[in-house]
């Protein structure tokens, strides 16, 4: 018996770390293009449904797939629109992963283990060393599963386990809670399914109680997504339900068919993946892919009604919407003039939301979700920037760049007027402090005032008259500083910390406009000069 379970522990462990090898190795060389490719799908929802195919064979994990479609939603990469079918898809490509692993080639295994052994250890070119771990995590995977096979056979003639096989045999509704609390509990639905199938493979349970532990496997996933998804919000958690909630539907339609088609004797799911003469293993495999067949025929046929229904449970969150561009879109990307002009567009909006921080740093607040919208929106715009110079290389270079060297200053301003709210906050109370803060922060704003009226008006005199404000606050700064540095005791060291950081932020805040003043002048001028 301690071999029988240490053949079956070792063929469980290689099935994880053959799952963690292929899913890690595939995120390095495939990862960075996904979110490229995810972006760019239009409003063709069976597109949609097909990277998210591909995506749940590369990670093996369905939940995977739909947290990191959340996250490509909360950025603004996707639509829910497109979120809903990618989430759906990626049951499919997990069902395909395991349909092929479940075919017996213990043979091309073994070679596979050889090969990919070989290459991670010998060769270091390229993406030889990543291609060699692929390889090498399938070949664990198939090898695993084939090890939990062999090392289970032997259990059937023990008695205990013909008991318990009797009770399972008695009631299908025990393998499905067996399912959904393994896979609860280990947070991995192809190894659990695959040792089900293996179990079945070994002809130690009927086709009955792995059909009913495949769908009792889903659903305990689901309530794991449900968990995490609970500390989420708007349409993010809109997501992590309707995966969940799909499963439930999908689950409840076929727990029925299967308890019609046991007790009734009408042929149905059963019949229908064991009809194909492949083998116990790719039989159940299929049951896998056939799963998710209730939801996907709801979605993909009404995919507005089913989005608006979960849409009015879970909306979006104001700070959801704030975080989103609205200007940029990966559709302009092919037209470079039409892009920089949005990408201006985004920049404005961007430097309009300094004032909110100045807002907060008066009334004593941390900016918490106030920057974290401000900087989703900004990561957005570098990563736009990003795609059109590698899509257009060659195309209105000049410009590119000073709308590069633009998003730069925008991103170091930011970083500037995020230090005001904290740095103010922890000012000790008293008058002399109090004088200081306004100053800084109604001087501030009237500056960042002065700027974006320019900005907006975008004519000769409104930039002249900033790059008048702004000149050269340097000396100006150091007299502020200096001032209320001889008001504070010498000994209250976090005091004058406070003060030099904060007129140090400004002066930066303060050189950062006039660059970008002169940044915008020069543009307009440029501008004048093409038109001329």
């Amino acid at each position: 018996m301690i071999a029988v379970f240490g053949g079956i522990l070792g063929g469980v462990g290689l099935l994880f770390f053959g799952m963690w090898l292929l899913s890690e190795n595939l995120k390095t060389v495939v990862g960075p293009r996904l979110r490229v490719l995810a972006s760019r799908l239009a409003d063709n929802r069976f597109a949609a449904f097909g990277w998210g195919t591909l995506a749940g064979a590369i990670t093996q994990s369905s939940p995977a797939v739909t947290f990191i479609t959340i996250s490509m939603l909360r950025s603004g990469l996707i639509s829910a629109k497109q979120g809903y079918p990618i989430a759906l898809g990626a049951q499919m490509g997990v069902g395909l992963i395991l349909f092929i692993v479940t075919v017996d080639i213990r043979v091309a295994a073994l070679y596979g283990i050889g090969i990919g052994g070989l290459i991670v250890t010998r060769l270091q070119r390229g993406n030889y060393r990543e291609a060699g771990a692929m390889l090498f995590g399938v070949a664990a995977l198939l090898f695993g599963l084939v090890l939990i096979k062999e090392s289970a056979h032997p259990l059937s003639d023990q008695a205990w386990f013909q008991a318990g096989l009797e009770i399972s045999a008695e009631s299908i509704l025990l393998s499905f809670i067996l399912g959904a609390l393994l896979t609860f509990i280990v947070q991995a639905l192809v190894p659990v399914v695959a040792f089900g199938i293996g179990l079945a493979a070994a002809q130690l349970v009927g086709v009955e109680q792995v059909l009913m532990y495949i769908y009792g496997s889903y659903v305990g996933l689901a309530i794991s997504v449900i968990v995490v998804s609970s500390g989420l919000s708007g349409t993010a958690r809109q997501l992590g339900m309707f995966w969940a909630f799909q499963v439930f539907f999908s689950a409840i339609i076929l727990v029925i068919l299967l308890y019609i088609e046991v007790y009734a004797q009408v042929p149905l799911v059963k019949a229908l993946v064991t009809w194909p003469d492949i083998g116990l293993g790719p039989q159940m495999a299929l049951a896998v892919i056939v799963f998710g067949m209730p939801s996907r025929i709801v979605v993909l046929s009404a995919p507005d009604w089913t989005m608006r229904l979960f849409a009015r449970v879970w909306p979006a969150s104001a700070e959801e919407e704030r975080s989103r561009p609205q200007f940029i879109h990966d559709q302009a990307i092919d037209d470079v003039t039409t892009a920089l002009d949005l990408a201006h567009l985004e920049q404005k909006r961007v430097l309009g939301r300094f004032s909110e921080y100045l807002e907060q740093a008066r009334m004593g607040l941390s900016l918490g979700a106030v920057r974290q919208s401000t900087l989703a929106v900004n990561s957005r715009i570098d990563e736009f920037l990003t795609e059109l110079g590698q899509r257009n290389p060659g195309q209105d270079s000049e410009r590119r760049n000073a709308v590069l060297s633009r998003q730069k200053l925008i991103t170091w301003l930011e970083e500037q007027f995020s230090t005001l709210p904290d740095l103010l906050r922890d000012l000790p109370e008293d008058d002399i402090l109090e004088t200081f803060q306004i100053s800084v922060v109604e001087g501030t704003d009237a500056a960042l005032l002065i700027f974006l009226d320019a900005l907006e008006e975008d004519d000769p005199d409104s930039w002249a008259f900033v790059e008048q404000v702004m000149g050269d606050r340097r000396s100006l700064m150091q007299d502020v500083r200096a001032r209320y540095l001889a008001m504070a005791p010498e000994e209250d060291d976090g005091r004058h910390r406070i003060i030099v950081e904060a007129t140090n932020a400004v002066e930066n805040i303060f050189f950062l406009l006039a660059q970008l003043t002169r940044d915008f002048q020069g543009e307009r001028r440029e501008a004048a000069t093409v038109a001329a």
